[in-house]
């Protein structure tokens, strides 16, 4: 069970984070959520195609996007996040700045999701003031921009592993009631490195606490299926989140909410 607020998550069953890119530039839906009645209403087509949470960011994290100054990323996450808190649907802020975290958490926010892994002690102690859980992403250096300039490894799942096993002590020492794991797939990683983590995606699930995968419409899924452009990768995503949750994944992060809630409720039907 994850506990998010006066919401509670069963993870009994793979739940779905439906994404919510405020941003111009991220790499599949960049600058169609930008505007604010937009975005509010690609939330409420999300949640009524199956979503149980939505992950708000207004910073691309692509390999070599720039930085978003602190007051632009307030600008485009804040007012949407104030608008989709009566929607009685967990929300989750998809932030690597302690400020915008900080503010996000006061106003509601029911999730912390940090690529950098919680590297800031700053986010460990906002998650604890604000009893808030936390995903935990492995990325190799804190930094998208230079991300995949650090993608080699000598064992991939066993250094993501021993990351996030760090990480996750390290938060919950601090006070920080739960965390969620996440591989990073695609952050600091190339083609192959990601298909090992998802296929011993069990052994991240070993370390006791729920695990995210976000796949969705990833350039590795593009070159396994040669499909060019991100937006057409739907298919491809699906089957790599369906392996995900065979393996042991719980959350799955996406940007086709209706294809994957259908595949899940017929591969849910046939594993019962």
């Amino acid at each position: 069970m994850l506990h998010l607020s006066g919401h509670s998550l069963d993870l009994s069953r793979a739940r779905l984070m439906g994404i919510l890119n405020l941003t111009p530039d991220s790499f599949s839906d960049g600058g169609k959520y930008l505007n604010p009645e937009a975005a509010i209403a690609r939330a409420r087509e999300m949640i009524a195609e199956g979503a149980d949470l939505l992950d708000l960011g207004g910073e691309s994290t692509r390999p070599g996007a720039l930085p978003v100054s602190l007051e632009e990323e307030k600008r485009r996450v804040l007012p949407v996040l104030e608008a989709l808190l009566p929607l009685g649907i967990p929300l989750s802020i998809d932030t690597r700045k302690p400020e915008v975290a900080a503010e996000a958490l006061a106003m509601g926010a029911h999730l912390l999701n940090d690529v950098t892994g919680l590297r800031d002690g700053r986010m460990l102690e906002l998650c604890a003031r604000y009893q808030v859980p936390a995903v935990i992403m492995h990325m190799p250096v804190p930094d998208p921009a230079t991300m995949q300039q650090h993608a080699e490894y000598t064992d991939v799942v066993a250094e993501v592993k021993a990351f996030l096993s760090a990480q996750a002590q390290k938060a919950l020492a601090a006070g920080v009631p739960q965390v969620v794991l996440d591989p990073g797939f695609g952050f600091g990683k190339k083609g192959e490195g990601n298909l090992e983590l998802v296929r011993h995606l069990d052994q991240l699930v070993e370390l006791g606490h729920p695990v995210l995968l976000g796949a969705s419409r990833k350039r590795t899924i593009g070159e396994l299926t040669e499909v060019e452009k991100p937006e057409d990768r739907a298919v491809g995503s699906v089957a790599m989140h369906l392996y995900g949750v065979m393996k042991g994944a719980r959350i799955l992060r996406v940007h086709d909410v209706k294809a994957h809630r259908e595949a899940l409720d017929v591969w849910e039907a046939l594993a019962l």
